[in-house]
């Protein structure tokens, strides 16, 4: 899931590129800020960090004749949770995502399509990339605190496959732009312990930091 998403989300900007005729020069650069979550949050919902990953991309593309190269840099946290599903025993099946993508604003214009995107179309653009998880269906919105504002949040309810078994997840994604940057926060956990996971993951989306550019 969070290989797709960061494709997803790369292949957009450069996709978009065409506004960088305003700049002049053979590389155009954009760099996010990383976005995490705090030590206190983490503490408090069991969470631990599996990943932490910067990755840099370059594309050329041609700009009313003359080539340019495009140059993106995006940052990943990936964290994870110990989940006891029976039959199955203890398993990572909690996670929660969190990209940071540059806004890559040009003369007060994004260049980052995801910027604007609903919550919506983002799932339906991560899923139809994915094949983990499958069957994602819009259950409601609901709002919480991040990083100083109030942020909706969609939730979603899909299958994926877990230890080869299927299982029914729950999905909350919330995408926002954020100090130059487009943050998107993605939590997956299975459907059944909604009641103990949905505050766990409100609790990460409130730890959240992100310095900006």
């Amino acid at each position: 899931m969070r290989k797709g998403i960061l494709t997803l989300l790369v292949g957009l900007l450069v996709a978009s590129s065409g506004c960088v005729g305003l700049i002049t020069g053979e590389t155009v650069e954009f760099d996010s800020a990383p976005a995490s979550v705090g030590d206190s949050a983490l503490e408090e919902t069991g969470y631990e960090q599996s990943m932490a990953d910067e990755q840099t991309i370059e594309r050329t593309v041609t700009v009313a004749g003359q080539e340019r190269t495009i140059r993106v840099t995006n940052h990943v946290r990936q964290y994870e949770r110990g989940i006891d599903l029976g039959p199955l025993g203890e398993v990572n099946a909690g996670r929660f995502i969190v990209f940071s993508t540059p806004s890559a604003s040009v003369a007060g214009k994004s260049l980052n399509p995801a910027a604007s995107w609903s919550n919506e179309r983002l799932v339906e653009e991560v899923a139809s990339r994915n094949d983990q998880i499958n069957d994602v269906q819009f259950e409601r919105n609901r709002s919480v605190e991040a990083l100083g504002e109030s942020r909706e949040v969609a939730v979603f309810s899909g299958t994926t496959a877990i230890e080869g078994q299927e299982v029914d997840v729950l999905i909350h994604l919330t995408s926002f732009e954020h100090e130059g940057d487009v943050v998107v926060a993605v939590a997956v956990y299975p459907e059944r312990i909604d009641d103990r996971e949905g505050p766990r993951v409100d609790t990460l989306l409130g730890g959240l930091s992100h310095s900006g550019n």
